[in-house]
């Protein structure tokens, strides 16, 4: 309520009239004069004086012109200042992320943004917990896996299947298993959950696994799988070195499922700051391009 109005009077002041106004403002003219009949009833004050042949400002109103004109000045100049931030982005992003995977290939494209915006503050925390965006803060979170939060906006950044290897070591030790079902008898390096996901012929399911080794960094399933320790479920890219050079052997090929990939994610906003919006769509179009 407190603005209503306000800007109907500004136009009358302006252009003279309340027909002119309304013109400018692409209203009618009895909108105009309703919002300013509406206004000095709650300010209790006339704003203008009224004849049939013309209108002119009471020495209230013109009193109250000049200072919601400065007000509006000062309004304008506020959004033209923060406009141009927005060309120039700067201040603090904040980002979570976990996995060999975001330090070698997503951070080093955020550095290429903050080069190119020197303005730009990132704060990266590397941390494998389901971290709260919203309530902890964060801008952005580069996470692997499905997404299912419907509170949050989730683009991929790239596909990651994901591949069942074991080393050879351990393959001599224990027959390769023929059928995801056959993973019971095995020693499975397991990362989260215990459950681990397969395409069967028409379906996809959940098979239990178990084992006597977990972690949530990659990293430390990888080299469990090296040793020989058991069968482990990493993204393909993870493991691919290791593949080329013989030292693990993948599994159940057929069987695996293809719906697995890197993720930006952030929260549901309607005003998102610039620097943000500008480096998520850095992101995308890097990956993309890649």
């Amino acid at each position: 309520m407190m603005w209503q109005g306000l800007d109907e009077f500004l136009h009358v002041v302006e252009h003279g009239s309340f027909t002119h106004a309304a013109k400018a403002m692409e209203v009618s003219t009895s909108h105009i004069s309703r919002q300013v009949q509406q206004l000095e009833n709650r300010l209790g004050s006339v704003l203008f004086q009224r004849t049939t042949r013309k209108i002119s400002l009471t020495d209230a109103g013109r009193e109250y012109a000049i200072k919601l004109k400065a007000i509006k000045q000062e309004l304008i100049d506020a959004n033209t200042q923060l406009q141009g931030e927005q060309r120039q982005p700067k201040g603090l992003i904040r980002i979570t992320g976990a996995g060999e995977f975001v330090a070698a290939n997503v951070a080093p494209k955020i550095v290429e943004f903050v080069k190119r915006y020197p303005e730009v503050e990132v704060d990266m925390d590397f941390n494998n917990r389901n971290v709260d965006l919203v309530e902890e803060g964060f801008d952005l979170a580069i996470r692997f896996g499905r997404m299912q939060d419907s509170n949050l906006i989730a683009r991929p950044l790239c596909p990651r299947n994901m591949t069942l290897v074991a080393s050879p070591e351990y393959l001599k030790q224990h027959p390769a298993p023929n059928s995801p079902l056959q993973l019971g008898d095995h020693n499975c390096l397991i990362a989260m959950g215990k459950r681990w996901r397969f395409k069967f012929t028409d379906e996809i399911k959940e098979v239990k696994v178990a084992g006597n080794w977990r972690s949530n960094h990659p990293k430390a399933l990888l080299s469990a799988a090296l040793s020989g320790l058991g069968i482990a479920h990493l993204a393909s890219d993870i493991v691919e070195p290791y593949v080329k050079n013989g030292q693990l052997v993948t599994l159940l090929d057929e069987f695996q499922v293809t719906d697995n990939a890197s993720w930006l994610v952030y929260p549901r906003k309607d005003l998102m700051p610039y620097r943000v919006r500008l480096l998520i769509e850095h992101l995308l179009a890097n990956f993309n391009d890649d």
